[in-house]
């Protein structure tokens, strides 16, 4: 009957805190945590086993081998998050902890159940349970400001603190809230850190100003119970130096100090321009071509038109170049049937081979005179003049 009470009343534990811990266990916040506790299987086989949280000289009882209510032993059992199990033929206690919080950060023992509300330690261990890295890259001379949530039922009157982590497990103290014997003073400031706890919302907000490249490095938000520290927060701090904008007067300094990207960027630039001159260049050529061929085409026809042909240029200029006109020398009045009647020509420029010129000698209708008043034969003539070529010219 009195062992069922230790889970609302807790049990004593000689020598009110454990200073030697028999492991030292980390854990990210939702991760699960599992010790082993050996034992002697001959004496302790057949006695209860508990898993305890140490806390003001006192170990609360978590979950134990021995039902509360019936007294009786069972060799496996969970309550909450926390499952023990009992292997009497080897000797081993396992305790499990799943789903863990940063507020489970503590000491535990893993012990033997004994009279009068005592226990005997099997495993003493520290667990540090944190939220998981935060990661933070800042420019120098800008400020980091981190909130660390904890249990503000248990540990709002705990003192917190802002370290800086040199190893797994030490850190070095920058700046904490102090716990006074009659006040407690929730905000403190050290150089260029400031730390401020509120124990309503439960939040520790720390604040670093004027960052600088020598602070970069790992960070604890803890609660710190000297001279253990429990952690709250890691946060992995990188602060980049910032590089001056290029001025007119340290234009060349700014370019010799980064060749590279100038390089590229001009390499691209010629590049592109380079691209963008050829194909001008080829579209120019080819208009140039064009030009010379028809140029060069027109030259040839005016050159041939003239040699081939010399024509006497047509009185009537209303009738189209592609007929042949026949004109007396005379008027028409006075013709006679003895007269020569003459014939103009002119011709296309450029003739094709293929083609033919023709030309067509209408004969002039003859008034009546005393010479038509016969029958007589007409006679019609044509005659073509043609002009010596100029010299050089083929035909």
């Amino acid at each position: 009957a009195p062992i069922a009470a230790l889970t609302d009343q807790g049990c004593c534990f000689p020598g009110s805190q454990a200073q030697v811990y028999d492991a030292m266990e980390s854990r990210v916040e939702g991760q699960s945590l599992v010790i082993q506790c050996p034992y002697n299987a001959q004496q302790y086989s057949r006695t209860g086993k508990t898993w305890c949280r140490l806390r003001e000289k006192s170990c609360f009882l978590l979950v134990s081998t021995i039902y509360p209510s019936q007294g009786r032993y069972q060799n496996k059992a969970t309550a909450g998050r926390a499952t023990i199990q009992d292997d009497t033929r080897k000797g081993t206690v396992t305790i499990t902890m799943e789903k863990l919080q940063v507020q489970d950060s503590g000491e535990y023992l893993c012990a033997v159940l004994g009279s009068s509300k005592t226990v005997s330690r099997l495993t003493a261990i520290k667990l540090n349970v944190y939220k998981e890295v935060q990661e933070h890259d800042t420019l120098e001379g800008q400020s980091l400001s981190v909130q660390c949530p904890y249990n503000r039922e248990l540990y709002k009157r705990a003192e917190k603190a802002w370290c800086r982590s040199t190893t797994q497990s030490t850190c070095d103290i920058l700046v904490s809230t102090d716990t006074g014997i009659i006040t407690y003073h929730n905000g403190a400031q050290n150089g260029r850190a400031t730390i401020h706890d509120n124990p309503q919302t439960g939040i520790v907000t720390v604040t670093m100003e004027k960052l600088q490249t020598d602070d970069t490095g790992v960070y604890w938000c803890v609660r710190y119970e000297p001279p253990d520290l429990y952690r709250l927060i890691e946060v992995k701090l990188t602060v980049t130096k910032v590089i001056p904008h290029a001025s007119p007067s340290s234009f060349s300094l700014s370019n010799a100090e980064c060749p590279c990207s100038f390089s590229l960027s001009n390499e691209r630039t010629f590049i592109i321009l380079g691209v963008v001159l050829g194909v001008l260049f080829i579209l120019a050529l080819i208009g140039v071509v064009i030009l010379c061929t028809r140029k060069s085409r027109r030259l040839k026809s005016k050159g041939h038109g003239q040699g081939d042909c010399v024509y006497e240029e047509p009185r009537n200029t209303a009738v189209s170049q592609d007929y042949s006109i026949m004109n007396n020398p005379k008027d028409d009045k006075q013709e006679r049937p003895q007269d020569l009647k003459y014939a103009t020509l002119t011709f296309k420029a450029q003739p094709s081979p293929k083609e033919s010129i023709y030309a067509n000698v209408v004969p002039c209708q003859v008034l009546e005179t005393p010479h038509t008043m016969f029958p007589t034969e007409s006679v019609e003539y044509s005659s073509i003049l043609l002009k010596p070529l100029a010299s050089g010219v083929k035909p």
